[in-house]
């Protein structure tokens, strides 16, 4: 068991939290992105799941935080937890104790991970994978490859 200690103006409040045997803890996520990756990851109905979101952080300030009980990501998934927040870590946890830790690194270039925005792209209107460059990374901004739009960091719609 963890423990986290929460001090109100008149009281302590003390919240524990179980220790995973095996899964995946999702750490420094960009504050408000947490249920976003719960949404993604389909993980509302799937095993034990503990959330934080707006908690405490050195690195960041506030972040999101999750933890998965027994399940470790596809590489799909972790480049997509990267478009989302590119300060995240991952650490794989067996038999109590972190068995790796992974930073997920954003690829100079995506292939079917995000939708172009653009109607007419031949992306939305035939059987292609989109496909887009990255253009900045901080704010994030990419370009699609077959229409040339930009889509900056707030419009981005994972596919």
């Amino acid at each position: 068991m963890t423990r986290e200690t929460l001090v109100d103006e008149d009281k302590t409040i003390t919240i524990k939290v179980s220790a995973l045997r095996q899964g995946t803890v999702i750490d420094h996520l960009r504050r408000g992105t947490g249920l976003h990756v719960l949404e993604l990851l389909g993980l509302e109905h799937e095993g034990t799941v503990t959330i934080g979101l707006n908690l405490d952080s050195q690195k960041l300030k506030q972040k999101d935080l999750i933890k998965i009980e027994n399940r470790e990501l596809t590489q799909e998934e972790v480049n997509k937890i990267a478009i989302l927040s590119p300060e995240a870590t991952l650490s794989i946890i067996r038999d109590f104790k972190v068995f790796s830790k992974i930073r997920p690194e954003l690829a100079d270039e995506l292939e079917g991970l995000v939708r172009c925005l653009n109607p007419s792209c031949i992306s939305n209107n035939e059987r292609i994978k989109s496909r887009f460059l990255v253009h900045k990374r901080s704010p994030l901004q990419l370009r699609c490859y077959y229409c040339e739009r930009a889509i900056p960091e707030d419009e981005i719609q994972l596919a």
